[in-house]
């Protein structure tokens, strides 16, 4: 019998979510998302002198569903600046453990005019490794300043069951307008899928292998041309073993692991 090894591929899961702010609801929950694991909510701390939700400012442009945060009073001691934390269950591959990881990338709509509104936020992602940050674009508004997207992007390994991300909010003042955020989580690919050892004792053939993702299994087909099907044998297994009976004059066989 002839016998082929398959490969496996890494598992992947992403989610997505976008809060634009159309209600004062707090914590609030994105107005459009994309995430089997659950729902992500955003709680929003309103820092010193800080207006809280605005439906819109006439002076600052078009923009609607605004959150000013506060600032930094000059009591330096204390930190009076608003922040928003960010809970997002997150959708881990069911192979997830300490190979896998989770890339974050999140997208802020702020208005910034270089001297209230500085721009300058703060992240506290526990685990993640910085990833860079991009300006995607600018608007002008009427006053002097524009608004201003910001992407920021962030690796987390482990892969966490929950993202939690806390924005803190600029010493001069924040005038948020968007905040999106999306997750892809992978499990590092797994090593090839060998067979090693092909014995056969009586009408039985007792194979091992390596590599590959768990659960694996078994199949068997007598027509490599044509179109012709693979047939399970037997059960999934965990293991790197299982035996096969013989059936038959000839035939193939190839061991898959889970995808």
């Amino acid at each position: 019998m002839c016998l082929i090894a398959v490969a496996t591929s890494a598992a992947m899961d992403s989610s997505f979510q976008d809060w634009q702010f159309t209600t004062s609801a707090n914590p609030a929950e994105p107005t459009v998302a994309t995430n089997m694991a659950g729902v992500a909510t955003a709680a929003l701390r309103v820092g010193y002198s800080g207006a809280g939700w605005i439906d819109s400012l006439s002076a600052f442009g078009t923009q609607t569903g605004l959150w000013d945060l506060g600032f930094q009073n000059t009591d330096t001691t204390n930190d009076t600046r608003g922040q928003v934390a960010l809970d997002v269950p997150n959708p881990v591959p069911a192979s997830s453990g300490t190979n896998t990881y989770t890339d974050l990338e999140l997208r802020v709509i702020q208005f910034v005019d270089g001297l209230l509104f500085k721009g300058d936020l703060g992240f506290s992602i526990p685990g993640a490794t910085n990833g860079g940050r991009t300006v995607i674009e600018t608007v002008p508004g009427p006053l002097p300043g524009q608004w201003v997207e910001d992407k920021f992007q962030w690796r987390l390994i482990p892969s966490p069951m929950t993202v939690s991300l806390t924005i803190t909010g600029a010493v001069g003042d924040t005038l948020l307008d968007r905040i999106r955020l999306d997750t892809t989580s992978a499990a590092p690919g797994a090593a090839p899928l060998v067979i090693t050892s092909v014995v056969q004792s009586n009408q039985s053939l007792a194979i091992t292998w390596t590599g590959g993702t768990p659960p694996y299994r078994v199949y068997v087909t007598t027509n490599l041309l044509d179109g012709g099907s693979w047939q399970p044998v037997g059960l999934p297994v965990s293991g790197t073993n299982a035996n096969v009976p013989l059936a038959g004059p000839s035939g193939f066989l190839k061991v898959g692991g889970s995808q």
